[in-house]
């Protein structure tokens, strides 16, 4: 439960906000009750979401609302909004990625999980969905790299084994210099 407390602390800068993601990641590894791997990933979210700056707040909030109501396009435009005075929130960018997703904007996904990873490299959410974006588009050499970094930073992910295990087969001995389609080697790959 020392996420909870952890989570409680008020954390306005941007030092203190990574030194508490820095803390919740470390659990995240160490943990082997299944309880405290939920609590922990939902701590990692929020830090992830709730941003300290009102307005970047309000932004992010509307967009999150806009997409669960279906709003997408109007969640593409709050997110983009964000990413114009915010550029440095990797979760704008993670939303807006996750919104083209289900526009079916491949490209306008994967661009925006490049630059959610640049800025957060331990992002499990982002690279677990350039992993399924990659497998839907016939990709399981990137499919396995993506969620292979994804469960690097998260093990406790339901079912990532099995879905590496099956994309490892699809893929063969199949080999890119780009493994993630990012033109960079993120998250040490």
């Amino acid at each position: 439960m020392l996420a909870v407390n952890v989570l409680a602390q008020s954390v306005d800068s941007d030092k203190g906000r990574a030194a508490v993601l820095d803390t919740l990641f470390a659990k995240l590894q160490s943990t082997t009750d299944p309880v405290a791997a939920q609590t922990l990933e939902q701590a990692i979210w929020e830090q992830w979401t709730m941003v300290p700056d009102p307005a970047q707040r309000e932004l992010m909030l509307r967009g999150i609302a806009e997409m669960q109501q279906q709003q997408l396009q109007s969640a593409v435009a709050t997110f983009t909004r964000l990413i114009a005075i915010a550029p440095e929130l990797s979760e704008a960018w993670n939303k807006r990625a996750t919104v083209y997703w289900l526009l079916g904007d491949f490209p306008a996904s994967i661009a925006d999980i490049c630059e959610t990873v640049k800025r957060e490299p331990r992002h499990f959410g982002a690279y677990s969905g350039l992993g399924m974006i990659r497998a839907q588009m016939g990709e399981p050499a990137r499919a396995v790299a993506a969620f292979e970094l994804a469960r690097k930073f998260n093990p406790h992910i339901v079912g990532i084994e099995e879905e590496i295990e099956r994309l490892r087969a699809l893929a063969g001995n199949e080999v890119s210099d780009d493994p993630l389609g990012c033109g960079q080697r993120t998250a040490g790959r």
